[in-house]
């Protein structure tokens, strides 16, 4: 198990430490701190699980240090975060659609086309993939730069082969 997010809230003795599958509730001392075995679904069960932690800790009774041992475990903290992508769909309007909608701003981008195809991703390492084709015009990969977009067209057609072009559309700003 691997926390996630974990705050410095030297205010508050109990709270909830997101993890991968859901919340572990925490218990801050002076000396340590404690950590629920079970993970839950929201961080109100693991912030009342973590106050009836601190009930057992602080009442000392053997019966009760018996359970403290089972709920505690040793937790491997981890600083990286995830990081969720966050994708906003752009339609892309043609010059002639532009003209038409005078009073709106728009940034000119280009997109890199095959055929009637556009490529909705290119040269991936992580997936190891050299070019990803898609129908829809709203799922095309967008450079924002003249320079970019024609370089990446240059080593597409030295890599896949010829017949890549590239398109100008304009995006809301």
């Amino acid at each position: 198990m691997e926390i996630l997010e974990f705050t410095k809230e030297a205010t508050k003795p109990i709270f909830a430490a997101k993890c991968g599958e859901g919340y572990v509730g925490c218990v801050k001392t002076d000396d340590f701190v404690c950590f629920t075995v079970e993970v839950y679904e929201s961080a109100l069960a693991a912030a009342n699980k973590a106050r009836s932690l601190k009930k057992s800790i602080e009442s000392k009774h053997p019966v009760e240090a018996k359970e403290k041992n089972k709920t505690l475990a040793i937790v491997k903290t981890s600083s990286k975060k995830q990081k969720k992508k966050v994708t906003c769909v752009n339609k892309l309007y043609s010059l002639t659609e532009t003209q038409a909608m005078p009073l709106l701003s728009f940034k000119e981008v280009w997109v890199i086309t095959r055929g009637d195809k556009f490529v909705s991703d290119c040269i991936n390492k992580e997936k190891k993939e050299l070019c990803v084709y898609t129908n829809k015009q709203e799922k095309a990969k967008i450079f924002e730069c003249h320079e970019e977009a024609k370089l990446m067209m240059r080593t597409l057609k030295g890599t896949v082969g010829p017949g890549f072009d590239l398109l100008r559309f304009f995006i809301r700003q």
